[in-house]
């Protein structure tokens, strides 16, 4: 995505230089964040959901190159090599290679219908085979196995949800909010099987998944299994000199240790209220490809200094959080759990907002983000009076 962001603001800006974005996928460039809600649940859509038309690259001459990885980049030279063996110079370089899937090793995970998400060619599989399955067993309660809960719930599938640590989402969301998308799930026929671990998959005769062993001895019936247990920074691309702790390193221009190599989204940790961050979603992989080809287009002309945001819909009700921490004093309630519109604060020891969750546009997003930017500390009793409205707190 971020890659994608980078190129389509520079031809908005009339930037008159080549212009080649280098993939290994096969697929022409697309948003990932449907695949595991509405095209999962669009039976007749087999097309990913394309960023732009393909004769948008011919129109503007992009470079795109799929089917093509880059094996080595070269600093002082400012060229790449691919896997073909070609050399390809640059002036300007974008880091952009998202992240990869963190993988579980349990006996039987070789077991025909036991997949992970991470691309458009592993949303193709799950569609195709979950056309005809019943029971379905998703490993991992973060945002994307609540997500295909949803999703393959909605599609009458019953679902079972293993968590190995805790409860779902409570340490990003706490327990609150935790105990909130539990029951919403539950109101809709999801079972949640909490600290468990998954011991075993088994087959059947035919090799294809049958059922999920848990280490408490109890046998869940299972037709797929989706493994949703987090991705890390794709790392592949080791170069001297590129600093790194979590991903690689940028500063607030998007400018990592090396001169004219930059880098964005899943694979860049970047400065936020005087510390490092590393966040998986698709708001900050767009809005960092724009910020990235505004520095390149005018060097160091655009300080990236957005609140990180990301959202996330499930059945009927959306979700937003504006902020970032995993770590607060206290949580202040506005609205009500019980009425579906809600919005909860993570607050410091002086209450001073860290981050913000709200459900179901309780509130209007800039008006969260113009609270957070205030960086006072909130009144509990003001911040719960719905009369009281948030630019007034």
């Amino acid at each position: 995505i971020t890659g994608f962001y980078v190129m389509n603001e520079l031809v908005k800006q009339g930037f008159s230089g080549e212009i080649s974005i280098i993939d290994s996928k096969g697929v022409y460039p697309y948003n990932p964040y449907p695949l595991t809600k509405e095209w999962m649940m669009d039976k007749d859509e087999l097309e990913p959901p394309f960023l732009a038309e393909k004769a948008f690259y011919a129109d503007n001459n992009i470079d795109l190159r799929l089917n093509t990885r880059v094996t080595s980049i070269n600093p002082e030279e400012q060229t790449i090599t691919t896997q073909l063996g070609e050399t390809i110079p640059y002036d300007h370089l974008v880091i952009a290679t998202g992240s990869t899937l963190r993988r579980l090793s349990i006996p039987g995970d070789d077991a025909e219908g036991v997949f992970y998400l991470r691309d458009f060619d592993d949303a193709m599989k799950i569609k195709q085979w979950s056309r005809d399955k019943e029971n379905v067993v998703i490993i991992g309660s973060g945002f994307i196995g609540l997500e295909l809960a949803s999703t393959f719930s909605q599609l009458g599938k019953k679902v079972s949800v293993v968590e190995k640590f805790g409860k779902p989402l409570e340490r990003i969301l706490g327990e609150q909010v935790s105990e909130y998308f539990t029951n919403m799930h539950q109101a809709h026929g999801v079972t949640f099987i909490l600290d468990q671990a998954a011991e075993k998959l088994n087959k059947n005769a035919d090799g294809h998944i049958s059922s999920v062993l848990l280490e408490n001895g109890q046998t869940i019936k299972a037709d797929m299994v989706l493994i949703a247990v987090g991705v890390v920074p794709d790392s592949s691309l080791d170069v001297e000199g590129l600093d790194r702790d979590r991903g690689i390193i940028v500063n607030e221009y998007g400018e990592t240790s090396l001169a004219n190599i930059y880098a964005g989204g899943d694979a860049a940790m970047w400065p936020y209220r005087d510390h490092l961050i590393h966040i998986e979603h698709w708001e900050t992989a767009w809005s960092q490809g724009v910020s990235i080809a505004r520095n390149i287009l005018n060097e160091k002309s655009n300080i990236y200094k957005i609140n990180p945001y990301f959202w996330t819909d499930q059945y009927d009700q959306t979700f937003e959080y504006l902020g970032n921490t995993r770590t607060w004093d206290k949580t202040l309630v506005r609205g009500s759990l019980n009425e579906k519109e809600f919005a909860v604060a993570y607050v410091d020891s002086e209450s001073v907002p860290l981050a913000i969750l709200f459900a179901n546009k309780i509130e209007k997003r800039k008006d969260i983000r113009n609270l957070l930017n205030r960086n006072q500390p909130l009144d509990e009793e003001r911040f719960a009076d719905m009369n009281i409205a948030i630019d007034e707190l």
